[in-house]
């Protein structure tokens, strides 16, 4: 989690000097303001899913509901930063997006490595 927390903050410090470059510096704070949201949501997932496996009668209800919420809650939040804040607030979803796809990515490539060394 931290190498992604790292990639995350230098693109957000990319976005910042992008959007700043462009007169649009608030687009750019939107933009780190989704990557850190994305990353604290990474962060009480992992959480999550360690209290819930531990526990002595582990329920996939409760690992479902608890996601669930987070879903909801999240993008709640991003599209009342989004209404509130018009135009740049939608930063928040580009942040929220690119958070993600480099979560994956930091997932899936280690995983294809071992595939391709094992065939």
């Amino acid at each position: 989690m931290r190498r992604t927390g790292a990639i995350a903050a230098v693109l957000g410090a990319l976005a910042l000097m992008a959007t700043g470059s462009l007169d649009r510096l608030l687009l750019g704070v939107f933009m780190c303001a989704g990557l850190g949201l994305g990353w604290l949501n990474a962060q009480v997932t992992w959480l999550s899913i360690v209290r819930i496996t531990d526990a002595e009668t582990p329920s996939k209800q409760k690992l479902a509901m608890s996601a669930a919420a987070r879903l909801v809650l999240i993008t709640a939040l991003a599209i009342l930063v989004a209404i509130f804040t018009r135009p740049n607030g939608i930063g928040i979803f580009f942040g929220l997006a690119v958070f993600q796809i480099v979560l994956v990515l930091h997932t899936v490539v280690p995983e294809l490595k071992g595939l391709r060394q094992q065939s």
